[in-house]
């Protein structure tokens, strides 16, 4: 067994009370600290993180490059390392809208592509199609703790997320509209699903990912808080109890972000075609938006039991936007791309408000292709594996910023031709 975690001695059950009154002697200041946070902030501000997968234009396998891409990108904040030695995230600044958004996503996606040139290809799915390993963890001591206290989430699993985080401002209105939202989850997983196939296969749902991210620890629906004391006496108790040090490891698919004052939303797959991640930012920003102002009418917001949500998001997971999902409060059956479009149609006051509306109608346009899922499909079966990966590969980095080459771009085109006449499946591995 274990003995050290987060480089002290856990605690062991034959200490009674130690836990306990760890927990309870900083309670008071913790809640002040939590509310303080969220009190200060601006509101109604967006920004996205994206998670992308490294890859090798030859083989198509993944490439555990990431430190070299960090080394040739002199010190841009924008850009970090992920749990894996093939992946990259990017990190947007703060913006006030999600056309804003919308250039930075695309300008660090230029920017990435036109640095790697030929040597290597980004790859934005929620999983790897083609790859059966996981391959090689980042060195930095943040991963390697994490994989020590995580050992079988951190052999087996490889995903990618588009993780958006909108500001609220105001610590009680911020938690209202935390957990409300939770209700929207399911939405938000259908519409962003981007990973149906795993190892090679087609996994038979919309995305594997949330399946892959189970092997983690306090993950997928997150617990409604009644208060900030309650949250607070969470953290303690299992920090104290030496199950993780503070908040950054609430991983849920929703989380109050103690360290940026927002309400953050991760249950989306990374998003291949960079329009989609803005259309995603949008619908998520103007139902924030619209809680928020429900909440100051005077409303009292909804909270839905947490079965019925988990219930919604397994239907999500499967079905992605060609399924259904059930009304939280009737039980009534609604197919979710008719659900969907109906939710943009009550949000577009509030996303004109706040100038939004172009990116939000995209909703339509994802609910008529059927999303990242059904393209994946229709791609693989038209021209088999290899070429599903290389179109991945150029959807990623189309558009680029204007006045940019597209180094990436143009080279996957030329390997598009090529892949299409041999479909192959690769043998894959570190």
């Amino acid at each position: 067994m274990r003995s050290m975690i987060f480089g002290r001695k856990t605690r062991r059950a034959s200490e009674p009370g130690q836990c306990d009154g760890a927990a309870l002697s900083g309670l008071d200041a913790h809640e002040e600290h939590l509310r303080s946070r969220f009190d200060s902030i601006a509101p109604f501000t967006v920004s996205a993180e994206e998670e992308f997968m490294l890859i090798d234009p030859e083989t198509l396998a993944l490439l555990p490059g990431a430190e070299r891409v960090l080394a040739i990108a002199e010190g841009d904040t924008r850009l970090t390392g992920e749990l894996r030695a093939s992946q990259i995230e990017t990190i947007s600044p703060i913006c006030v809208s999600v056309p804003d958004l919308l250039r930075e996503l695309a300008s660090v996606r230029g920017l990435l592509a036109g640095r790697l040139g030929d040597s290597a290809w980004l790859l934005a799915a929620g999983t790897h199609p083609l790859a059966v390993e996981p391959g090689p963890l980042a060195t930095g001591r943040r991963y390697q703790e994490l994989a020590f206290a995580h050992p079988w989430a951190a052999t087996h699993t490889l995903t990618c997320g588009f993780h958006v985080h909108v500001a609220v401002g105001g610590a009680d209105r911020t938690l209202a509209v935390y957990n409300s939202l939770r209700n929207y989850l399911p939405e938000f997983v259908a519409l962003a699903a981007n990973a149906p196939f795993y190892r090679g296969e087609d996994s038979g749902l919309a995305t594997a990912r949330p399946k892959l991210n189970g092997c983690w620890p306090r993950v997928g629906v997150p617990p409604a808080f009644s208060s900030w004391r309650d949250l607070a006496q969470f953290t303690l108790w299992a920090r104290d109890g030496g199950a993780f040090p503070d908040e950054s490891q609430h991983w849920w698919d929703l989380r109050l972000n103690t360290r940026h004052g927002t309400i953050e939303v991760r249950a989306p797959d990374v998003q291949t075609r960079v329009e989609d991640a803005a259309t995603l930012a949008a619908l998520i920003q103007s139902v924030v938006v619209a809680l928020a102002t429900r909440y100051d009418a005077g409303e009292d917001l909804p909270v839905a039991r947490d079965e019925r949500i988990v219930e919604n998001m397994w239907l999500a997971t499967r079905d992605g936007v060609g399924g259904w999902l059930i009304d939280l409060e009737t039980g009534e059956r609604l197919f979710t791309g008719d659900r969907l479009v109906a939710l943009v149609e009550e949000l577009f006051e509030t996303a004109r408000s706040i100038g939004c509306e172009r990116e939000l109608a995209g909703v339509r346009r994802l609910v008529m292709d059927g999303g990242g899922a059904a393209r994946q499909r229709e791609l693989y079966d038209e021209d088999g594996p290899q070429s599903l990966v290389t179109a991945l590969a150029h959807e990623t980095v189309t558009p680029v910023a204007v006045g940019q080459r597209d180094q990436q771009g143009a080279s996957v085109r030329r390997a598009v031709s090529s892949a299409m006449l041999d479909s192959t499946v690769l043998t894959r591995g570190d």
